[in-house]
């Protein structure tokens, strides 16, 4: 591991601390490759140039969680590109598990869910989000440029018959899964199996191109599905039930003083990127 990964923690604890602020480091959110075997248009990769190819080691994400148990680190999520194409999933799973009693969860866009399950288990992993904008088929295609929707409908139903806790994250794009109908069919799926739902706005990190094209305004978009959103709340972050549903809506952090949490809670946590370097919540 670079020497160097972690003067970021020295650097940060001299800003941050004060008389009646302990530093805390509560979340490492881990992008363990930088490859995916999707392209959404909108995708800003965590950061990473979508032309690297890097994948880190094992040992380097034992390291960098060990080192931060003293700082409170509570929660790892393994993100990518596309986290079930890190080949050592299985074993990184296990070891994590056993250096602290902390929470584990995968964002991944499904595709492999079925060829990675024997890598899994519900006793190691507290969460899984799965990135599903649509359950058109044809528009799937569009947003992600594989043919490959059967494959993710597939592995989620493999999830909920072996007793995952599964989160479905939906990124809103105006004119693709933004009219009634669409919302509705999303909280429907949904709520038939079980999983939870998190409506994501589109960041502004999509590209100028993308973003002018594609984003559409929360407040507009769900309050065609009669989601009683509240404009004038400050937090990015509001929960709803919806026919038996829990229904998120994150919206993009511009400022972090209006994040949940604050400097403490979403936004307060560190990335680690697959060429191994730590860096902060923003991209």
């Amino acid at each position: 591991m670079k020497q160097f990964l972690f003067e970021i923690l020295r650097d940060k604890e001299e800003e941050f601390r004060t008389e009646r602020f302990d530093f805390k480091i509560p979340s490492l959110r881990v992008s363990l490759v930088s490859r995916c075997n999707e392209n959404c248009f909108y995708c800003h990769n965590e950061g990473i140039p979508r032309k690297a190819s890097s994948s880190i080691l094992t040992g380097d994400v034992l390291s960098a969680i060990y080192s931060l148990r003293e700082y409170g680190l509570k929660k790892v999520k393994f993100t990518g590109g596309e986290p079930l194409l890190f080949k050592d999933l299985k074993n990184l799973l296990y070891k994590v598990k056993h250096i602290a009693e902390l929470d584990i969860f995968i964002t991944t866009n499904g595709t492999l869910l079925k060829k990675r399950l024997k890598d899994l288990s519900p006793n190691m992993v507290n969460k899984i989000s799965v990135s599903l904008d649509t359950l058109d088929r044809e528009t799937y295609k569009f947003i992600t440029g594989r043919d490959l929707l059967g494959e993710v409908l597939e592995g989620l139903d493999i999830l909920k018959k072996n007793g995952y806790d599964v989160e479905i994250d939906a990124v809103l794009l105006k004119g693709l899964n933004t009219n009634k109908k669409c919302l509705h069919k999303m909280i429907s799926y949904c709520a038939n199996n079980e999983f939870n739902l998190q409506f994501i706005e589109l960041s502004d990190k999509a590209g100028g191109r993308y973003y002018g094209k594609y984003y559409a305004d929360p407040v507009k978009t769900l309050g065609k599905a009669g989601i009683d959103f509240n404009p004038g709340k400050a937090n990015d972050r509001q929960f709803f039930n919806i026919d038996g549903a829990t229904v998120t809506l994150c919206r993009s952090v511009r400022d972090l003083s209006e994040s949940s949490g604050g400097t403490v809670g979403r936004c307060g946590g560190l990335r680690l990127t697959p060429d191994g370097f730590l860096k902060d919540f923003f991209y």
